[in-house]
This record gives structure tokens, sequence and C-alpha cells, in this order.
């Protein structure tokens, strides 16, 4: 009799490898989209009554073409952003300055209409999250791409961006870059050129809005491998019209912008790592701060400039395990990335999108922003998902029926998350007050920043320009002295700081102006004139210089401090009119100093 043959029992073990499926098991909900974008808009609402701070001036308040509403746009297509502060760094970015020019064409300057246009971009770009997750991890609970776009959505490493205008730079290239990305996925999915089309436009728009939006090419065939297309040449096929796009780009801007040979400044404030001896050490010191702050975004800063994160060379602890964990973690990221898990797709995005930050630290020897993070930080908010989804067991891959035990999961998962988001949320929340107006921001930030010369600045020249203001001579005396406390703290800080030396010479001609003496101008030309020897393009310090010698009835020494000053800002209008101003009505145009005299040999 033949016997059946004992195959033994069965293996149990599973398969630790990330399925992908064919067919998407869950369709998008676009109800939990909308409702995601809502928590995004009502988190930051708090923000929308703010005013105008930082950078604002650059790009909004002091920017003339910004000003000719509709008109200037030609003119923001070819302008450096940062050509009304009288620096040439390069940066393209005309669609952030032409959404300014048509909020100043029908609202004026309206500060609460940006801060309005900030929020509903922050949440559209939640919403368009979700959109991306979803499609890309279909076979997954929708509840997967739902916590994830959530911790998104709530942390607040992501304030500085949303509440400051200046920051719809970020955003709108966030925003494209996410929706040109579910775009591709739409258009692997079905063919239609519409998709594709739709997605290099979305991708020309985001390098409009910031230039480091190039490496973002890099998360093309980061997401069509994860939606299961297996060939490294059809990923190179179908990333190529994308680097068509970025080709044009780089025509566009060789053929439009104004500045072709951009100049780091010499500025130790911004740019505190350059040195060769700790700028690539600092870099990786940076790293395990970028992890730190994600992990823990408290205290959090306007400002992490000299000398409030310190360089460090080879011999610092921080620099070599920094460099040993990015490349540990980079090697794990790969090894993953090629399995198609989750926790590698969350590496890869956290990498890929960390490039323009570490290339700004070790190429610039700039200082770390928590504008920076704004993209990696969905990498660490994925990667958080997955540790809680580890921690209660949910397993979202699971298919959740109408038995109890499918949920079973769900009931640690949940508390968890709500503790979480909750935190997030309180933070998020409280540090928007801090952006409400210059001493708000100033003045809480200076309490975690004494050792920031750029904070002990700005809060020591606002309380001289409440000065300015003041009429009742004890408060502006109080004022006053508050200022030179934090100025002269900033010299501490970086001995001959320009920017600070300028601020004090302003702080004795308030004082002058109050109560005219000749030593108190003599202390401002001082201040100003060492101001200029220490940053010879700081064109405020020539113009305020100009006033004084104006004052003092020097009217040709006057006109040749109007004029050094228009030569280094001529889109300064007030200095602009100061020069007309002489050569109409006393028929100056000094263009060498009249105190230097030739010495004839």
């Amino acid at each position: 009799m033949t016997q059946k043959r004992h195959t033994g029992p069965k293996s149990t073990k599973k398969n630790t490898k990330t399925v992908t499926p064919e067919k998407p098991a869950y369709s998008v909900n676009y109800y939990l989209g909308f409702f995601l974008a809502l928590i995004a808009f009502l988190l930051y609402m708090n923000g929308i009554s703010h005013g105008y701070l930082l950078d604002d001036s650059a790009a909004v308040t002091e920017n003339n073409y910004v000003h000719l509403g509709i008109q200037g746009i030609p003119k923001l297509l070819t302008t450096d952003f940062w050509h009304f502060s009288s620096v040439r760094l390069g940066y393209y970015r005309p669609l952030p300055l032409i959404t300014y020019a048509l909020e100043y064409q029908f609202f004026g300057l309206a500060p609460h209409v940006s801060h309005f246009n900030n929020v509903l971009l922050f949440a559209i770009s939640v919403f368009f999250l979700f959109l991306l997750l979803s499609k890309l991890f279909s076979g997954y609970n929708p509840l997967f791409a739902f916590i994830i776009t959530l911790l998104f959505a709530a942390h607040p490493i992501h304030t500085e961006i949303v509440d400051n205008i200046k920051g719809r730079d970020e955003l709108l290239s966030f925003l494209n870059t996410i929706a040109m990305l579910y775009f591709v996925l739409r258009y692997a999915e079905s063919k239609k050129t519409v998709f594709l089309v739709t997605g290099l436009l979305l991708f020309y728009l985001a390098l409009m809005s910031k230039e480091s939006a190039m490496t973002v090419i890099l998360l093309i065939p980061l997401v069509l491998w994860y939606s299961g297309e297996k060939s490294p040449v059809a990923l190179i096929k179908k990333t190529l019209p994308f680097v068509l796009a970025l080709t044009l780009f780089f025509i566009q801007k060789k053929l439009l912008f104004e500045t072709q040979n951009p100049v780091v400044p010499v500025d130790p404030v911004n740019y505190p790592y350059t040195s060769e001896v700790v700028k690539y050490s600092s870099a990786f010191m940076l790293f395990l701060f970028f992890i730190r702050i994600l992990v823990f975004p408290h205290p959090l800063r306007y400002d992490y400039s000299y000398n409030q994160i310190p360089a460090v060379g080879w011999d610092s602890f921080l620099a070599l395990f920094g460099f040993f964990a990015f490349v540990g973690i980079l090697i794990y990221a790969i090894v993953e990335v090629r399995k198609r898990s989750r926790i590698g797709f969350a590496l890869g995005f956290f990498y890929i999108t960390l490039i323009p930050p570490m290339a700004f630290i070790m190429t610039r020897g700039g200082i770390f922003a928590e504008r920076l993070l704004f993209f990696p930080s969905l990498g660490f908010c994925f990667l958080v998902a997955l540790l809680l989804e580890k921690i209660s067991r949910s397993g979202f891959l699971r298919p959740i029926t109408s038995r109890i035990e499918s949920y079973k999961g769900y009931f640690l998962l949940a508390p968890l998350i709500l503790v979480v988001v909750a935190l997030y949320s309180f933070k998020t929340i409280d540090r928007n007050k801090a952006w409400d107006d210059r001493l708000s921001l100033y003045g809480s930030d200076i309490k975690t920043g004494k050792n920031s010369a750029q904070n002990q600045l700005h809060y020591g020249s606002y309380w001289l320009r409440m000065a300015q203001l003041e009429k009742d001579s004890t408060k502006r005396e109080q004022y006053i002295g508050k200022g030179l406390t934090a100025l002269r703290q900033a010299v501490t800080i970086l001995p001959g700081f320009g920017d600070a030396l300028y601020w004090i010479g302003f702080a004795f001609e308030v004082r002058a102006s109050a109560h005219p003496d000749i030593k108190t101008v003599d202390s401002a030309m001082f201040y100003y004139n060492y101001a200029i020897e220490r940053a010879p393009n700081q064109f405020m310090s020539y113009y305020h210089l100009a006033n004084l010698y104006e004052w003092i009835g020097r009217y040709d020494v006057a006109s040749y401090y109007y004029n050094r000053s228009h030569e280094i800002s001529p889109e300064y209008l007030p200095v602009l009119a100061k020069v007309k101003e002489m050569k109409e009505k006393r028929g100056l145009d000094v263009k060498t100093n009249p105190l230097i005299r030739s010495v004839a040999f």
C-alpha cells in the first residue's frame, strides 16, 4: 500500500521583508487628508495676526520691486533674493518674491495676509503629504500614512518656516516637491501624460522657490523604487524628464539672473565654520545636533549663529562620534533601501533631503537653522511612526477585521500617538507666540542665547529703536541703557562686530538728538567709523555718519559719506534722496573724503 509522504509541519516563520502589493489594498482617503490639513491650520492659527520680523525686510518691507506689485514681477525674475540687503549670495528664488508682490498688489503691506497664506500653504502641504504616503504605502492600513503626516504637522521644528513670512521659500519648495512626487506616482500607475506634465511643472516651481530643490530629483527614483519598479534602467528613464527640467531651469537662471558670480561675505556671525580646520568636523558635530533637536525640540531658537554652537575640530568627541554615526546610519540606510523596507525609505528620504544643509555647512561654513530640517523632519517622523508601531505591535500591514483581536495593538498605539502629538502641539502653539513681534522673539530667545552675538545685537537694537521713538526722557535713557548693555555683550562675544558697533554709534546719536553735546556726537562718530573699519559694506554707518556731519555743518564731508552709502546700497531710497538734496540745495557731489588731505612730497 502506498503511504503518503510526510512533509512535516509548514514553516510559520514570518517574512520580515516588506512586501509591496501589486494592487492597492486601500484607496486614498481624501477626507483624512482634509482633516489633517485642518489640524495643521489650527496649530498655526494663533500666528496669523503677527507682524514682520527678521529677513522679512529684505523679502517684503524694503523690497522695492515687491512694492511695484504685478508690474515688478519681471524684475523679480532677475533679482537675487538678497538684492535689497546689499549682498549677492546667488540665491535665485523668484516664486516666493512673486507671491509677495501679488499680496502687495491687492493688500499693500499686510503681514496678517502673508501669515495667513503661509499657514494655508503649510496646511495644503500636509494634505498632499498624506496623499503621497497613502499612495506609496497603499498596502498598509491608512492609519500608517495618517500617523506620519500627523506627526509631521505637529512637530515644533517647523515653527520658524511657518511663522516667518520669509520662510515661504521653504514652504513652496516643500509643497511643490511633495505634490510632484504624488503625480509621479500617478503617472507611473496610469501612464497618463497629464500627470507627467503636472509633475514636471511642480518640479520647476519647486526650483523657482529654492534652488536646493535640485537635490529632490533623487527622491524620484526612491519613490518609484518603493512603488514597485525593479529595473534600474527604468528608474533612470523615468527620472530623465526631470533632469531636462532641471537643465532648463539652470539655462533660465544663466540668462536672467543678475548674480552670476555670488560672493560669500566674510561674516563670522552667519558663517562661523569657514575655516578648513573646523568646517567638516563641525558639520558632523551638527549632524548630532540635528538628531537631538528632532528628538527633543526644546529650546527652539530663531538664531544659532556665532557663538551659540561653537565650532569644533577633529579632537572633539562629538565630531568623531557624529562622523561615525553619519557613515554608519548611511550604510544601514543603503542596505535597507535595497530591501525596500520602510525604515529604508525613512532613512533614504532623511539623507537625500539632508544634502543641502550639510553642503551649506561644508561648502560655505554656514550656521544651523531650524528651517534646514523642514524636509528631513519627514524622515524622522516616519521613523517615530515605525517605532510606535513596533512598541504597540499594531502591525499596519495586517488587515483590520470585525474580530476584536485585529484592534488589540491599536489600544496601546492610540495613547502613545496622543501623548507625542499633544506634546508636539503644545510646543508648536506656544512657540508661535514668540514670533509675534521683535520684543517677544528677541526677548524670549535671549534667555537661551546669551552666547549669540546676533541675538544680543537684535535685542539691543530693538531697545534703541524704542528709545528713538520715546518722548519721555527717563524712559528713553532706560531704553538706551538696555540697548547698550546687550550691544556691548555682542562685541564681547565677537570683538570688532561691525553691526553691533554701528548700533552703539546709533545709541549715542539718539542720545545726542535729545541732548546735543559734542562729546556724545564724537562718541557716535567714533563708533560709526569703527563700524566702517570692521564692516566696510555696512552702508548705514556711512549714512548716519553723514547725518552727523550735516548736523555740525560739515556739508562737504556729509556729501562724501552720503555718496559712499549710495554706492554700496543704490536701492536705499532715503540716502538717494539725501544725495539729490546735497546736489540741488548745496551744489555738492563730493567723491573723495575731505578729511583726508593729500601730502605733497
